[in-house]
């Protein structure tokens, strides 16, 4: 694999049963975790080092009900969907995740940050498309709703390579170990 290829990174937070959202799709047992500290630390330093952001169509929407500004203004984002999105920032597509991934990876830039949801990373890991998995664990278990890592066909194996706590959230960061490592 060439050493200059772009990474590709999914960062976020998840419950510590593995949930992203509950089962509104809602992030509110999230936002209680106002840390100023891990975005300083954690978010701000990875969110600079992206240039390119591949979400899915629910994330987007949710995204968007969420804030009156689009929050990535200065990256390249693209969102699956078969639907059209009238959006100045984003880009609509319905090509397959691991062949607009591949495309990407090609191409000089920084980092591809995936956003979201649970499908598109397992279907990246299964591609082994996914270089990078850092999630920020609360101590919330909700259940139900949606799961981070949907099912899988195959097994991947990742390393440890770094994690810190802020407060009551775990800052954990994968690295996908080589076939031959």
């Amino acid at each position: 694999m060439d050493t200059n290829m772009r990474n590709v990174i999914f960062y976020g937070a998840v419950s510590l049963d593995g949930y992203l959202a509950d089962d509104n799709y809602s992030l509110d047992w999230l936002f209680k975790y106002n840390d100023e500290k891990i975005m300083k630390e954690s978010y701000q330093p990875f969110f600079e080092q992206v240039d390119t952001v591949i979400m899915g169509r629910k994330t987007y929407d949710d995204l968007m009900r969420m804030s009156d500004e689009f929050p990535y203004p200065n990256t390249e984002v693209f969102v699956l969907s078969h639907r059209k999105i009238d959006s100045k920032y984003v880009k609509q597509t319905d090509k397959p995740v691991d062949e607009l991934v591949k495309e990407l990876k090609e191409k000089s830039g920084k980092n591809i940050w995936i956003v979201g949801g649970g499908q598109i990373v397992s279907s990246l890991i299964e591609h082994n498309l996914i270089d990078t998995i850092q999630i920020q664990i609360t101590p919330d278990l909700l259940g139900s709703g949606v799961k981070l890592f949907q099912h899988m066909n195959h097994a991947s194996r990742f390393q440890t390579i770094f994690a810190k706590q802020y407060g009551e959230l775990i800052d954990i960061k994968y690295q996908l170990k080589s076939p031959t490592a």
